[in-house]
């Protein structure tokens, strides 16, 4: 091999590591997400200019983990794209009343995933009649034949058993 062709199957290999130490650098200070196609993209260049250094200098090890790196990029990069294209495909109707048959309640409140029941029951959202006769029916049945009046009333949480705390309601 030339001189030439060594050094820059040499520079390659820098500019891989370079690559890689920049996109763990810019994730270790939030610039990007792991996520992003930008950190994923830094990583597959960099894995992949990395194996065909470790390969020229017969350095077995390197190259094959640099590949599996490379593999774990390309996969990464693929998970993104499905989950961006899936995401693009869904269609959440403007109007609840597509979804339950009546119109939405006006909100204010911005609920999340965190939103306690009584944030929830403050917007006026209600369970349409429909489902609380199901979930009354499905109750009955499956507390018919035992001594269970109320099974909401016999759920105690183990912490506050002491105190006979119902957990629900």
């Amino acid at each position: 091999m030339s001189a030439a062709a060594q050094i820059l199957l040499t520079l390659a290999g820098w500019t891989g590591a370079i690559s890689a130490v920049v996109a763990y650098g810019l994730v270790t200070m939030k610039r990007i997400s792991p996520d992003s196609l930008l950190f994923q993209g830094l990583n597959i260049v960099g894995a992949g200019l990395l194996s065909v250094s470790a390969s020229v200098h017969s350095a077995w090890p390197s190259a094959v983990v640099n590949v599996i790196w490379v593999a774990i990029g390309v996969y990464a990069v693929r998970a993104l794209w499905n989950a961006r294209r899936t995401a693009a495909a869904v269609v959440v109707p403007d109007d609840a009343s597509e979804l339950t048959g009546s119109a939405p309640a006006e909100t204010s409140a911005d609920l999340s995933f965190d939103s306690s029941p009584e944030e929830v029951l403050a917007t006026g959202w209600e369970a349409p009649a429909s489902s609380v006769a199901d979930h009354d029916l499905l109750m009955d049945s499956l507390f018919a034949g035992t001594d269970v009046v109320d099974p909401a009333s016999h759920l105690v949480s183990e912490r506050n058993s002491a105190t006979r705390t119902p957990v629900a309601a």
